[in-house]
């Protein structure tokens, strides 16, 4: 019987959540997602999204209470590397602090 902690790839001092905010992870920060932007097509935690809705006054915004109306996420997607779209993520670099593929490894983070 899968558990809820299956839904997200990995939970802990680095969590990966199956809504993060997208300035948060902009900025190297694991947030968890309340807010979606269908003007924007992205997530925002809840201190993300008022400079969001200063910024974007008519965006419409669906806070947790219509989670149902978000896109799906694809956990294949977040095990894609976001640098080798067709690799998926197979460690991570302790030097950068990151995860990533095969090719990153190889050229990147030898």
């Amino acid at each position: 019987m899968a558990s809820n902690m299956e839904s997200s790839i990995y939970r802990g001092s680095e969590s990966f959540f199956d809504f993060s905010c997208f300035t948060c992870q902009d900025n190297d920060r694991s947030t968890e997602a309340d807010f979606y932007c269908e003007d924007c097509s992205k997530f925002y935690c809840s201190k993300c999204v008022e400079h969001h809705n200063y910024l974007y006054k008519k965006h419409a915004i669906l806070s947790k209470e219509n989670i149902s109306l978000w896109p799906k996420t694809n956990a294949s997607q977040l095990e894609q590397c976001q640098v080798h779209k067709k690799e998926k993520l197979t460690g991570f670099c302790e030097d950068h602090s990151e995860l990533i593929c095969h090719a990153c490894h190889v050229h990147n983070h030898q």
